[in-house]
């Protein structure tokens, strides 16, 4: 397994392939089509820590779209390989409108546990 979500703390493995599918819809239940928003994600050691132990984005590590599930977060195995490992932080992940309007869909504690097969 190479994520899990349990309630809001997701967990990376070293060295593996981390993939994160979001389905965000409107209160009556429709996908909201995100094709035209910009999505961030970071970590950080804690809150106030100026350093980030990764930053994603929209175009690069996320994929918005218009069907289900409408954001995909996805990180290749090369790169969590190099993240320092056992860690535990802090993450967000927000979406902003055309308009400007930003929403937090998910936020919690991030666990990057260690690789043993190298």
């Amino acid at each position: 397994m190479t994520f899990s979500l349990d309630g809001n703390t997701i967990t990376i493995e070293q060295g593996s392939t981390f993939s994160l599918s979001v389905n965000y819809k409107d209160s009556s239940g429709s996908t909201i089509n995100l094709s035209s928003y910009s999505a961030r994600m970071q970590c950080r050691v804690g809150r106030a820590s100026s350093s980030t132990v990764f930053s994603l984005t929209s175009g690069s590590e996320i994929t918005l779209g218009s069907s289900d599930p409408n954001l995909l977060v996805t990180i290749p195995a090369g790169t969590t390989a190099n993240y320092d490992a056992p860690l535990r932080g802090v993450y967000d992940l927000e979406i902003e409108s055309s308009a400007g309007v930003v929403t937090k869909l998910l936020k919690g504690t991030l666990l990057i546990e260690a690789e043993v097969t190298r």
